[in-house]
């Protein structure tokens, strides 16, 4: 089925196009008159006619030109419709064109027609599936229901594209120029146009795809030496704490030297006289007696509160159980100036600080007195310290409350100084861990 010169003037007169409007007041009325005799010429076939309206669109470059040809070829698809009496789908097969698409152009006019018989025009142009029977409806089948007013007119008020001025875009020259050519050489510089198109698409296909993978070099040899300088980065922090024999000098080896065979010995016979009676000194004197009150820690380890003696005013008198055992009872000539007891409690605890707030109570409760001039509870480096004069009779009170407060190890031993009377010294050291 081809399409005559006559069919187009009829499509023109029934879409009865303002010219005046689209000419700019006739202006460009013989450039219009150009394009339509170029575009619509005698005797073109249904796809030539779709490739030229294909060609126009990629020549243009104005989106409102481009909508313009694309109205102009929707409302040839209703024209040869509703005037050839084409079926929906005879026009798909013209055309090249899907059913469904075809079905939507039409209906999409029928129902600016036709507004009262919208829910019947939906009908009957739904296509649910290529056996669906709409596709074989023709105008003839519903002109009696709908009436013939689709044969008068094929443009309404409201289709500002019918009025609009396209040959006022700059690229309305250059379409009416291309379409002037013969249709030949047209369909083959629109194969040509394709070709063009599809390899320039190849090009930057393989543009894209060559730079992905500089890109996936770059970020997996950028994780290559990343990975590597960590490792070498963990290996030298390891080596840190690992014996290195290295820095040895293995060039170095042991000689034994005899000192003596490298050196000459010349002495006279005095002085082998004198070396002589010195020798002789040496072996036949008299061994310094070692006293019988070696110097020894008098310190000894309670395991409890409980091991203190309960009366203490009898303790500052009686030997211990350890002394005789330790010094054969010889103790009290040894340690003449003082036969008091003396005490340190050792306790650690990761709050000192908590632990002194609970002692400092407890001295101002046993009125226990500083040694020195040291405030009791000191911060010292490593933790706190206590030297204390604590009342005799509160001694044991004192002690078991102050060794419950966390664990602590508690020493015995003789103070070496004057102590105050009725009083025995504690020294408390509260460890920072």
């Amino acid at each position: 089925m081809n399409f005559s010169k006559q069919d187009f003037e009829d499509f023109k007169t029934w879409l009865d196009l303002d010219i005046n409007s689209i000419a700019w007041e006739g202006r460009y009325a013989e450039s219009f008159s150009d394009f339509w005799d170029s575009f619509f010429k005698d005797q073109i076939g249904p796809k030539e006619l779709s490739e030229r309206f294909d060609y126009g669109k990629k020549i243009a470059q104005s989106g409102p030109l481009i909508s313009w040809l694309n109205w102009l070829f929707e409302k040839f698809i209703s024209y040869i419709f509703i005037n050839k009496n084409l079926s929906v789908r005879e026009i798909a097969l013209l055309f090249d064109i899907q059913e469904k698409n075809i079905s939507t152009i039409l209906r999409n006019h029928l129902i600016k027609v036709y507004p009262s018989y919208e829910d019947l025009i939906n009908e009957k142009f739904q296509i649910s599936n290529v056996s669906s029977e709409n596709l074989f409806i023709k105008f003839s089948d519903i002109e009696n229901i709908l009436g013939l007013d689709a044969k008068g007119k094929g443009s309404f008020e409201d289709d500002i594209l019918a009025h609009m001025e396209v040959t006022l875009y700059p690229d309305w020259p250059n379409l009416v120029k291309e379409l002037r050519k013969d249709i030949l050489l047209l369909k083959v510089d629109f194969e040509n146009l394709q070709k063009k198109a599809a390899f320039k698409k190849q090009i930057k296909f393989f543009q894209e795809v060559i730079l992905l993978l500089l890109i996936l070099s770059f970020v997996v040899f950028a994780l290559k030496n990343t990975n590597k300088w960590y490792e070498d980065y963990l290996v030298n922090k390891i080596t840190l704490f690992e014996p290195n024999f290295f820095w040895l000098d293995k060039s170095l080896t042991y000689q034994e030297q005899d000192l003596l065979a490298q050196q000459t010995i010349d002495l006279s016979n005095k002085e082998l006289d004198e070396l002589e009676k010195i020798e002789a000194q040496q072996v036949f004197s008299d061994e310094k007696i070692n006293s019988r009150f070696d110097p020894e820690s008098d310190v000894v380890v309670l395991e409890s509160v409980e091991n203190v003696p309960k009366t203490f005013g009898e303790a500052e008198t009686e030997q211990s159980a350890y002394e005789e055992n330790l010094k054969g009872g010889y103790r009290d000539s040894s340690y003449a100036v003082s036969n008091k007891k003396a005490y340190r409690i050792l306790m650690a605890s990761v709050e000192p600080k908590v632990i002194k707030t609970k002692i400092i109570p407890l001295i101002e409760q046993y009125k226990v007195s500083q040694v020195d001039n040291v405030k009791p509870g000191t911060q010292i480096p490593g933790g706190l310290y206590f030297n204390l004069n604590v009342p005799t009779r509160h001694l044991k009170d004192f002690m078991t409350k102050v060794s419950t407060l966390t664990e602590a190890t508690i020493f015995e031993s003789r103070s070496m100084g004057r102590d105050v009377a009725g009083k025995n010294r504690v020294f408390i050291w509260v460890k920072s861990i």
